[in-house]
């Protein structure tokens, strides 16, 4: 056991610190005179971060009663581990406990990694983070755009993700074992990009299986041996490895799960060799020793490159960096990532203005990684002041029928509805109440909604607003197609981008997607030629019509692939 750090394994329920309302002069004050000024740049007391941690961690274990998948949970001061505990079972089967240094896969944490080897090879002069992508990968097609390594970093390459094309086949990711030559080809099939690089940030696992190939054409090395190498052993992470083999054994390694409430405890594993994306293996003590490295000043130049955020080709900045998301929570600066691969979810960050960091890895989703380390950063740094409070106007049912309705995505074709509930007397869209603000806008949690209307009262646009990122929906009607709409859809399509078929058929009135050997999904008509297999699932099927009005493309979409094309 280090000194100073706390370490066992136990189990553990934080209430968040009760808020009144308040003036804004009184807010400002409580900003500037008790927060952040007080902590801000300093490091808080190693015996406040012990017991805050402790809380958390306790009730936590508490909501997940033995024997049951659980985590291991670590916090650094001034790069020195101060407190380490796990709670929770590695292995249902054999009853093995979770210890601190047990080996959890991280999920897209690993992203970091993969930007840092970018980094260091720019910094050997070997490469540009500009430079394009078809200088190394010459077998990507070019898309008549320039695309760069940046925007594979940060999301904004527009490159449909390599797991959301494969399910369409109908053996997807955790259905079959994927190896990183498989996933390569998937992406590298792709003859068209869901935007122009640079216009939109899209979260794509695709940019970084290129990234991690770029990687090891211009080292020379796998990506496993490359970081090894130039990051794991300087930084003396003895106990991280890549899981470029997944049936390796690996001990010291928990099982990942999924369970409760959908059902009982199952094994949940990542049976693939894909790895750049995500695929580290690693513990909470060397996740901690990263951040001490990246906050030391010893590699200021990379942490520099990698904090540097996306900027959008209209100029806007993204809060996503190269493998790193920079923002702030409750004003407090931090920088971290989180990840999810089968059943294990994880969460690493730093908050540098506090020279404190955090490492909380788990085996199952019914912990919540970031939920666990802002309750501690609320326990160290709070009580915050509340959010003003924004003033809301009453509205009749009569009035909040006006905006409800069924909408489109303008991009993407996703669905939208909002629903007035006569119970609550609230407009809502089957989960969260919209609150009706004075300016005739609509409030949800941090977003907000402004509906548009033409000169005769329709409906015609609602304006989705999260901290200036803006969506815009277009009003539809429900559409009923007729028996011959039908008929006119069914038939045999085919995908060469995706090497996928499907047949549509007709099936009790509804059309149905049927895929050999067993796959039958119904789908349920929304607006005009648009399907889904049910509102909320993420996924969108819909025709497109030459000139004379005669169906011509199916397409599918998803938040990762925007449109694939089929064809009869």
């Amino acid at each position: 056991m280090e000194s100073g750090v706390t370490k066992n394994n136990m189990n553990i329920r934080h209430s968040k610190p009760k808020t009144r309302r308040l003036s804004a002069a009184c807010m400002l004050l409580l900003c500037t005179s008790l927060f952040p000024g007080s902590l801000l740049g300093q490091t808080p007391d190693a015996r406040k971060v012990i017991a805050a941690a402790e809380k958390v961690v306790k009730e936590a274990a508490a909501a997940s009663p033995a024997p049951a998948p659980g985590c291991a949970v670590g916090v650094s001061l001034d790069g020195k581990p101060v407190f380490e505990k796990a709670f929770g079972t590695a292995e249902l089967e054999h009853n093995v406990t979770i210890t601190t240094n047990s080996i959890f896969e991280s999920g897209s944490v690993a992203k970091q990694f993969t930007a840092a080897s970018l980094v260091l090879l720019a910094i050997d002069g070997k490469l540009s983070i500009d430079d394009p992508v078809r200088k190394y990968i010459p077998e990507l097609p070019d898309y008549g755009a320039p695309l760069t390594i940046r925007h594979l970093l940060n999301h904004t390459a527009g490159v449909r993700d390599w797991g959301a094309v494969m399910e369409l086949t109908g053996v997807g990711r955790g259905e079959r074992i994927v190896r990183q030559d498989l996933a390569m080809y998937v992406t590298t099939r792709q003859k068209n990009l869901d935007f122009t690089p640079g216009a939109e940030y899209s979260y794509s696992n695709s940019g970084y299986t290129l990234a991690s190939t770029i990687v090891e054409r211009v080292s020379g090395k796998s990506l496993p041996e490359f970081t090894k190498e130039r990051i794991f052993d300087p930084i003396g992470m003895t106990s991280t490895s890549w899981r470029d083999d997944f049936e390796r054994l690996v001990p010291g390694r928990v099982q990942a799960y999924n369970g409760p409430p959908a059902g009982p405890w199952k094994l949940q594993m990542p049976f693939m060799n894909v790895y750049g994306n995500g695929g580290i293996l690693t513990t909470i003590g060397d996740f901690l020793k990263w951040n001490a490295a990246l906050s030391s000043g010893e590699w200021q130049t990379m942490v520099d490159m990698l904090e540097t955020q996306g900027v959008l080709n209209d100029g806007r900045k993204i809060n996503y960096a190269l493998g790193l998301v920079v923002g702030d929570y409750q004003g407090i600066r931090e920088v971290g990532h989180g990840g999810r691969t089968a059943g294990y979810v994880t969460y690493l960050a730093r908050y540098p203005e506090l020279n404190l960091s955090t490492a909380v890895l788990c085996n199952a989703p019914s912990n919540n990684p970031t939920a666990i380390t802002h309750k501690i950063i609320d326990e160290i740094a709070g009580p915050f002041p509340p959010a003003p409070e924004i003033e809301t106007s009453e509205m009749s049912l009569d009035q909040l029928k006006r905006f409800e309705g069924l909408w489109r995505h303008d991009k993407t074709h996703m669905p939208f509805r909002t629903v007035v509930d006569k119970e609550r007397k609230a407009l809502t869209d089957g989960r969260a109440v919209f609150r009706p603000l004075l300016d005739g806008s609509f409030q949800t949690g941090i977003v907000r909604w402004t509906f548009e209307f033409d000169s005769k009262g329709r409906r015609t646009a609602a304006v989705r607003n999260a901290g200036g990122e803006i969506e815009r929906f277009i009003a539809e009607d429900q559409w009923t197609p007729s028996e011959a709409d039908l008929i006119e859809m069914t038939g045999r399509w085919y995908s060469e981008e995706a090497q996928a078929t499907f047949e549509l058929k007709i099936d009790g009135g509804k059309l149905a997607l049927v895929q050999a050997p067993s796959r039958r999904i119904a789908l349920t008509a929304l607006y005009k030629d648009h399907f889904t297999p049910a509102e909320g699932s993420g996924i969108v099927t819909w025709f497109t019509r030459d000139a004379k009005g005669r169906i011509e493309k199916l397409h599918v979409g998803t938040s990762r692939m925007r449109d694939m094309p089929f064809e009869r």
